[in-house]
């Protein structure tokens, strides 16, 4: 496997801009729009799992389509913890994610098919669930990541909702 060149940008810019690169607009995005519309987009990252070269990486600056299937998935299980923190304290910095070690250290690419299906299906029901049980009254509640970006419930949805929607767009280019 060819080593990741590391995505060294901060996307928090997605909150206050159309992405440059995707140009999807996520300012607006609501939970009840992602909760509606995310298991729609699992299916479409499930049909990328079964392309003849799902585990390939072509790009060093890309990773395969597989790799992007289960980053979404940990990236779930990563805003569900967040949302958790959040909603039962005031003001918690979450701790740090390194989307690329994640990666390399939970060996995304070894991972058999159906597994990597799986740990989407469950990430995405997870987060739905999580999200459908905040009150909307809770969505200004606040975190802060250790690089000082703050969130709220609302935004830490919408950054996510970009990540998911981004990977689809990286699967498609």
């Amino acid at each position: 496997m060819t080593e990741i060149i590391p995505d060294g940008k901060n996307w928090t810019f997605v909150l206050q801009s159309i992405c440059t690169q995707c140009h999807h607009d996520v300012r607006e995005v609501t939970p009840a729009r992602v909760i509606e519309q995310l298991p729609q987009f699992v299916d479409r990252f499930l049909l990328a799992l079964h392309r003849p070269q799902a585990r390939v990486r072509t790009d060093p600056a890309r990773w395969s389509d597989q790799e992007y299937v289960v980053h979404v998935a940990d990236m779930l299980v990563t805003m569900i913890e967040r949302l958790k923190l959040m909603t039962s304290q005031d003001d918690p910095t979450f701790p740090d994610w390194d989307q690329d070690q994640a990666a390399e250290k939970g060996q995304y690419n070894d991972l058999d098919t159906d597994t990597a299906a799986t740990r989407l299906r469950t990430s995405a029901s997870l987060y739905i669930q999580n999200l459908a049980a905040i009150d909307p009254t809770d969505y200004g509640r606040q975190g802060l990541r250790s690089n000082g970006a703050t969130f709220t419930v609302a935004t830490l949805n919408q950054y996510a909702w970009h990540d998911v929607l981004h990977h689809i767009w990286d699967l498609q280019a």
